[in-house]
């Protein structure tokens, strides 16, 4: 297996190296030297213990084009879905964009639905991991068992302090200002950066057989800094069309993070805490008239990209169903016209 990756960021270390686990040729492209200088002699043998010779490290005036089985993008929104429309003249069998694929203006999503259509022997994934993980499988087949009842809401938030994630995966940023990530009509701010937290609402929706939403509030505190504009909390109220409600919180300044969701049902609850424990995701329930039940799930950073590239290794060997696959393009593009919607309701975009 081939793999390609756009862009030398975290995203790019940690897609490379679950490759390089999975035994795949794997390249890296991106436009900047410097951060393919950091990538070898910094950051890669910093996180994983040393560089790995058979990364290939081109420039886009080397970029070898054609000849591999999965594209992936880990480059700001708005620059991965015009890249991402022209990366299927390459014929990949699999092209997985990070999230969010689009700025919340929608800006290039027509043109990128259209390729998509053109080519469907091409499967398109969003990288929303914690849906493949270990501990949302569990979850979701808890939630899908009958052992809970009815589920009568579901609440997600996913918190945490930017200084403490996204910035410290990035030591080499000064702060939200220097990219996309403090520019939320680029797709940055909590609601884009972080909308894990709605992706895994919707997911689990689906799973449950819930019919859709058919209304949302949303509300947003912005942020300021050194020229930057974005979104440090974003919070919605989801309705969905049989009457349930449920929230999703957002955030970039909670600390010690809250990766976290509960479902309520008619005949017990459900916890889920993303790396809850040291060694891992903890997945907390109680059926009724029974004692709460408690499951951990160990892994380590890594591992969460190491699961999405056994997804892909699903997908492509017919094995993991690509309709029902929780990375789904089309799952990730409901996020954003949420997001788009949510937006325009608060006279943002």
């Amino acid at each position: 297996m081939k793999i390609k990756i756009i862009g030398a960021g975290s995203m790019g270390h940690h897609l490379a190296y679950a490759s390089r686990r999975m035994g795949w040729d794997a390249t890296v492209i991106d436009n900047d030297p410097k951060a393919l200088l950091r990538m070898k002699n910094e950051v890669y043998p910093a996180r994983y213990g040393s560089w790995d010779e058979s990364i290939k490290l081109f420039s886009p005036e080397e970029e070898p084009k054609g000849g591999f089985d999965i594209i992936a993008f880990g480059t700001p929104p708005d620059v991965t879905v015009k890249l991402a429309a022209k990366a299927f003249e390459e014929k990949p069998k699999l092209l997985h964009l990070e999230k969010p694929f689009c700025p919340p203006t929608l800006e290039g999503a027509d043109e990128l639905i259209a390729q998509i259509n053109k080519n469907p022997e091409t499967i398109v994934t969003v990288g929303y991991m914690y849906s493949v993980s270990e501990g949302i499988a569990a979850v979701a087949e808890i939630l899908t068992s009958g052992k809970l009842g009815e589920i009568l809401n579901l609440d997600v938030e996913c918190r945490e302090h930017w200084g403490q994630g996204v910035l410290k995966a990035h030591p080499w940023i000064s702060g939200p200002w220097d990219t996309y990530l403090g520019y939320y009509k680029r797709g940055g701010g909590a609601a884009c950066e972080n909308s894990h937290g709605l992706h895994l609402w919707l997911y689990l929706a689906d799973r449950m057989g819930w019919k859709g939403i058919t209304d949302v509030k949303a509300a947003f505190s912005m942020r300021s800094e050194n020229g930057s504009n974005y979104d440090g909390t974003a919070a919605f109220l989801l309705k969905e069309k049989s009457g349930r409600v449920g929230r999703v919180t957002q955030d970039t300044i909670t600390s010690p993070t809250k990766f976290w969701l509960r479902a309520q049902g008619e005949k017990g609850f459900l916890e889920w805490y993303c790396r809850g424990v040291p060694e891992g995701d903890v997945v907390r329930w109680q059926e009724e008239g029974k004692e709460v039940q408690e499951k951990i799930f160990k892994k380590e950073r890594a591992d969460d990209f190491y699961r999405m590239v056994l997804h892909y290794k699903d997908l492509l060997d017919g094995s993991a169903s690509v309709e029902n696959s929780p990375l789904s393009f089309d799952r990730g593009y409901r996020v954003m016209k949420i997001l788009s919607a949510a937006f325009k309701e608060e006279k943002l975009i």
